[in-house]
């Protein structure tokens, strides 16, 4: 494989990490359900950290919490987001979107960057590695 075929199939592959950071929250927002989270069911909660630097460099991890949707009653979810932003001090609430027992939190513009700089990098990875393979018009002959 060719220099930039390697560097295609790494692009490609690190341009998952954005757009999975970006994308599930932007579909939970336009899709899911609107959502108070808080951490009122319980006394302690677990969390799991991020993995890597999110959002360019990892994933991000969550916190137990619960919510109520709009009329609905209290469930719990797994609340996921930035870390400083998913561990809410007792007592807070903030707004999500989810479905089930997912719940994201949407941070607007900064959540659409990353998901257009996924895209671009997915896009240049796709374009390397199609570059990379050439069709010639010459018959090639079979010595005989």
């Amino acid at each position: 494989m060719h220099t930039p075929r390697w560097l295609g199939v790494l692009l490609v592959g690190y341009s998952l990490v954005p757009l999975v950071n970006a994308t599930v929250p932007a579909v939970a927002h336009l899709a899911g359900q609107r959502l108070t989270v808080s951490h009122d069911g319980s006394d302690s909660y677990e969390c799991l950290s991020d993995l890597g630097a999110p959002p360019l460099a990892g994933l991000y991890g969550g916190c137990d919490a619960y919510a109520r949707p709009a009329g609905g009653e209290l469930r719990p979810v797994t609340l996921r987001g930035p870390s400083d932003k998913t561990f809410l001090p007792p007592k807070a609430r903030d707004t999500a979107w989810g479905w089930g027992r997912q719940a994201y939190l949407w941070e607007g513009t900064s959540t659409a960057v990353f998901g257009l700089v996924g895209l671009l990098l997915f896009l240049s990875g796709v374009t390397l590695l199609i570059r990379g393979t050439r069709r010639t018009n010459e018959v090639l002959k079979s010595p005989a």
